[in-house]
């Protein structure tokens, strides 16, 4: 066997052993980043579980410039009575929409069961908003989005 046959072989072995290396530092780095979104995946989930809510019950009339909302906690973590108030509810329906922040609309936690001043699981919070606009007949949807952006959301007519 010729001297220049095996130099060949030599250099295509050294150039396939580089290659490989290649394709696995790129498959170890891709696996790395694929760790890291699954880990966010997972912590988005754990937001929606451990935070969540249900708007039980509104009660508004037509003409009228009020709406008094009761919403439950059903997730599993209690939420800080400050931060409930950096929640938004949106009113879509009837021709229109209104967006009314947490400064807007007032609550009270009807049942602190165990005087915590935490909106704890189970618990519920009357929400009393004011419209600058009176509510016409129609259907609309209330929406409650949470500090985090988990939301909740009800269908009702007036």
């Amino acid at each position: 066997m010729p001297i220049s046959s095996i130099l060949s072989e030599a250099i295509i072995g050294m150039a396939a052993i580089i290659v490989a290396a290649a394709l696995a530092g790129a498959y170890v780095s891709n696996m790395d980043q694929m760790i890291n979104l699954q880990k966010l995946q997972v912590k988005s989930l754990e937001g929606e579980a451990y935070y969540r809510c249900k708007i039980i019950h509104v009660a508004a009339e037509a003409g009228s410039n009020s709406l008094r909302i009761w919403v439950k906690n059903v997730g599993y973590s209690p939420i800080p009575l400050n931060l409930l108030e950096k929640s938004d509810l949106i009113l879509v329906g009837g021709g229109t929409h209104y967006l009314l922040p947490g400064s807007s609309w007032t609550y009270a936690l009807l049942n602190d069961v165990d005087s915590d001043d935490r909106w704890d699981s189970g618990e519920t919070v009357r929400i009393d908003a004011e419209l600058s606009e009176p509510l016409s007949r129609g259907d609309y949807e209330l929406i409650f989005t949470l500090y985090n952006g988990v939301e909740c959301r009800f269908q009702f007519s007036v």
